[in-house]
């Protein structure tokens, strides 16, 4: 069974807060004006407790301007794994590869942002 709307809020509002610092601190380390690129990769939804759709449209709405939205196989600075179950299938080297730092909503809680040790930061 789906969450309501306000658990869909929830995380969003807390992935943004994240996003946010996040942008911040880099901007601060690596003294890059240019707006990160981050990407969206959304797990198969085999068995969702919240509407993975909904927490990503409510993520973007808020980060308008802050960061540069790109496809998930490109290379990205940020990329945020949404799964709709705890499982976080879809939290694997293969999937994270590209990016240079990573996090995941998995079910109804949001993941430290993960710096991929296979990736040189850009």
């Amino acid at each position: 069974m789906k969450a309501g709307g306000r658990e869909e809020e929830r995380l969003a509002r807390e992935a943004v807060a994240k996003i946010r610092t996040w942008a911040v601190k880099r901007k601060r380390t690596v003294g890059v004006d240019s707006l990160p690129s981050l990407a969206i990769k959304f797990c198969g939804g085999c068995n969702p407790v919240i509407d993975r759709g909904q927490v990503a449209r409510s993520i973007r709405d808020h980060l308008t301007g802050l960061v540069r939205w790109v496809p998930p196989e490109e290379v990205v600075d940020l990329l945020l794994i949404i799964s709709g179950c705890p499982t976080a299938c879809v939290d694997r080297p293969e999937v994270t590869k590209k990016a240079a730092e990573y996090f995941t909503i998995a079910g109804s809680e949001v993941v430290f942002i993960k710096t991929n040790p296979d990736k040189e930061k850009r």
